[in-house]
């Protein structure tokens, strides 16, 4: 089951930007990054899914056999879709693993995540800041390089 990497806040507050800093990619492809211990292979989601019309069930689908995910997701629901913590709460019983959660824009989310996931970092000021500078503190948190 892959290891899932989650950049998720409210709109207009640089998610695929950051995601683009961290990785260089501008459309959804599968990538290598380089961490601290390996380079790992990984699916890189740059659109959020509610904004890309992606349902949690059929991103499942499409993506079941990815070694590593990292997907942008909005924390309210949108375009027909439901809130992060859906998808969240749908990756979780399909046996995917969280493995990172970095919420921009806010300082706390208006709900619980389930037990199973990591605790998440904030940048509620990430709409002033620079999608670099966001990628830095990315990378550090998830010892990537």
């Amino acid at each position: 089951m892959p290891d899932v990497f989650i950049i998720m806040g409210k709109t207009k507050t640089k998610k695929s930007a950051t995601i683009r800093a961290l990785t260089g990619v501008f459309h959804g492809k599968d990538w290598k990054v380089a961490t601290q211990n390996e380079t790992i292979d990984i699916f890189v989601q740059v659109r959020a899914l509610q904004e890309a019309k992606i349902s949690p069930k059929n991103f499942i689908r499409q993506r079941n056999g990815s070694l590593n995910i990292l997907v942008c997701l909005w924390i309210s629901k949108g375009n027909g879709q439901p809130d992060g913590d859906t998808y969240i709460k749908a990756f979780l019983k399909a046996r995917w693993n969280i493995k990172e959660i970095v919420v921009l824009g806010t300082e706390k989310l208006p709900y619980d995540l389930p037990q199973d996931t990591p605790k998440p970092k904030f940048i509620h000021d990430s709409q002033n800041r620079p999608a670099n500078w966001i990628a830095s503190q990315v990378r550090g948190w998830w010892r990537w390089l």
